[in-house]
């Protein structure tokens, strides 16, 4: 396995604060501030049935679904490139991280996916023969399959970055971010947990309120990511020309390089094995 070059750890570093951004804005776009400004303008009633939905339907409710499928792209880049800073160590944990990531993409893209056109499609041009699909299909409706996409979907995003929490190590914001990404983990897990016991909680009380300090949570878990990418890059900028050649794979000694260990966790560089001596053998007449 090739060792990476300063070069392509910049480029992952880069990646994750682009995916950062991407999430943060996501989470506004999709989130309670987005939910609150639908309910402030064009609100759904409780639900009431699929006639109900498609007589209050307007398209500006589409929008949490539409800034969550930003969400959805910039937390699956984010896991990508944790992947790829992994140790190998915890390669196979971040593999797995990788997996349960698409599952959530594949779980989540889908119900947003009906939510932003095959939904509104049926609101428009509701005919009572499409009221099972309308209450299948809507998330105005608790207990629907749309919520078991949503919820589910969100549980193995949680699971995956539990995994990926150990990328983070060292500095104490790095260690924040670690606690961030493993809460994040309980909380989502949590979250299906509920939808299995009491399917239609999410849209209790206590459900929005559960909804409300997630969002805050993984707001903070992008921000803190966000920090700490930031903060390797520049010190990876910061070392020295000779340095980062010196960093640099096959240069010195043979299989390796050295590490730089202001970067962070993961190193730079892993440090190479020592070379074995060749063993000599004493034989009869004094000859080796």
């Amino acid at each position: 396995m090739s060792r990476p070059s300063p070069s392509r750890t910049r480029a992952t570093y880069r990646s994750c604060i682009q995916a950062c951004v991407a999430t943060l804005v996501g989470s506004l776009v999709s989130g309670p501030v987005a939910v609150a400004l639908v309910e402030a303008t064009h609100p759904q009633p409780r639900w009431a049935g699929p006639e109900t939905f498609a007589r209050s339907f307007h398209p500006f409710q589409v929008v949490p679904y539409a800034g969550g499928l930003l969400l959805v792209f910039g937390l699956s880049s984010l896991l990508a490139s944790l992947h790829a800073l992994a140790l190998r160590r915890d390669r196979a944990r971040a593999t797995l991280a990788l997996l349960f990531g698409a599952v959530f993409a594949a779980f989540v893209c889908l119900n947003y996916a009906l939510q932003t056109s095959y939904v509104p499609s049926l609101a428009r041009g509701y005919q009572p023969a499409d009221a099972p699909l309308v209450d299948a299909l809507s998330m105005s409706n608790p207990k629907s399959l749309a919520w078991a996409l949503e919820l589910w979907g969100w549980g193995f995003a949680g699971l995956a970055t539990w995994l990926l929490a150990s990328v983070f190590d060292g500095t104490p914001i790095e260690r924040a971010t670690r606690a961030a990404f493993v809460a994040n983990g309980l909380f989502s897990v949590a979250g299906t947990l509920c939808a299995v016991l009491e399917p239609g909680w999410a849209l209790t009380r206590l459900g929005l309120v559960a909804f409300t300090l997630w969002n805050v949570l993984f707001a903070s878990m992008a921000a803190l990511a966000l920090v700490a990418m930031r903060r390797r890059l520049l010190r990876l900028d910061a070392l020295p020309e000779a340095a980062l050649q010196a960093a640099s794979p096959g240069h010195g000694a043979p299989g390796g390089g050295l590490i730089a260990s202001t970067i962070g966790s993961p190193p730079l560089l892993e440090r190479p094995l020592a070379q074995p001596r060749p063993r000599t053998h004493v034989v009869p007449g004094g000859g080796v």
